[in-house]
């Protein structure tokens, strides 16, 4: 399997102190976790609020192996992380694992606000503009 040196995780609700009870001994100290929201937009990168793609470029070399995984539960935030690397010609990110909430997805009642005006259809789109440009893209779901 793939062993990773670096996890980095953020979240707006869960404590410092519950992330870290609930993650195996062995992980810890591989994992870089904070409690807050993460921006939309590069412009907005900041410690207290990263944007990820700008993070990654910060973490990673372009012969590290980096996988992304999204689910932001917000359109707004997944969309501009997403259409950020999807332009950005120096892209480090090699495969995506994204929960891409759009309308039209078995789930949409469990996501209530939380899903994106764009059809399920449109988001296939999205999974094949990734791949096309050599970043191994899933759906999440």
């Amino acid at each position: 399997g793939v062993e990773f040196e670096k996890i980095f995780a953020f979240e707006m609700t869960t404590t410092t102190e519950d992330f870290y009870e609930a993650v195996p001994l062995y992980y810890k100290p591989r994992i870089h976790y904070k409690q807050c929201g993460v921006s939309s937009q590069s412009q907005d990168d900041s410690e207290e609020h990263p944007f990820l793609p700008n993070l990654v470029k910060r973490e990673a070399t372009k012969d590290d192996y980096v996988l992304f995984k999204l689910d932001i539960d917000s359109p707004v935030v997944e969309d501009g992380n997403i259409d950020f690397v999807l332009d950005d010609p120096d892209n480090y990110i090699d495969e995506i694992v994204w929960e891409h909430h759009v309308a039209g997805n078995y789930l949409l009642e469990e996501w209530g606000d939380a899903v994106s005006p764009i059809s399920l259809r449109e988001s296939y789109d999205y999974f094949l503009r990734m791949r096309q440009k050599g970043i191994r893209a899933h759906s999440w779901v």
